[in-house]
């Protein structure tokens, strides 16, 4: 039922530099996108609706423990064409907590998914999501990619985009 990322995020001064530091690594499939993501306050976990360049959204839902700054999340995945009325179904039955805009450079490679975020009000960011069956492979690729992208420990963020516009 639910699927499984361990990830970090970090703020970055710099989007070009990371951006050129892993398009010289050609096997990552890239992407650019813009996205609005809907989040709608419930009782557990999180609930967001993700449109992506105003044509297709996903709602997605996930759990996720915001005590470490490198994590697990399980979440669930549904995609829709039909966004806008999703959206008057969910907000007629759930409170708004906040929308994030960002754009988004995707880099994928097999089960690795790094995004460099420009995110409104916030500024830019690194996220890095390993999707897995077995944590062990998932801490050994992440091990390896903080040490080839350069980044600090200390830097990462356990807050969302979300948590951060909130406060």
């Amino acid at each position: 039922m639910f699927d499984k990322n361990y990830e970090i995020k970090c703020k970055i001064p710099d989007i070009a530099k990371f951006r050129n530091i892993i398009k010289k690594e050609s096997s990552y499939i890239y992407s650019k996108e813009t996205q609005t993501d809907i989040y709608y306050r419930v009782k557990k976990g999180r609930l967001k609706l993700r449109i992506i360049n105003n044509e297709i959204a996903s709602l997605i839902y996930y759990e996720r423990s915001d005590k470490t700054k490198i994590r697990t999340s399980n979440y669930i995945i549904s995609r829709t064409k039909d966004f806008k009325q999703l959206d008057n179904i969910l907000r007629s039955q759930l409170k708004l907590l906040t929308v994030v805009s960002k754009v988004r450079h995707i880099f994928i490679k097999n089960n690795i998914r790094i995004h460099l975020d420009r995110v409104k009000k916030l500024g830019d960011f690194i996220e890095i999501e390993i999707i897995y069956k077995e944590i062990k492979s998932a801490k050994k690729q992440m091990k390896e990619l903080i040490e080839f992208l350069e980044l600090n420990k200390n830097d990462f963020i356990k807050h969302s985009y979300s948590d951060m516009l909130i406060k």
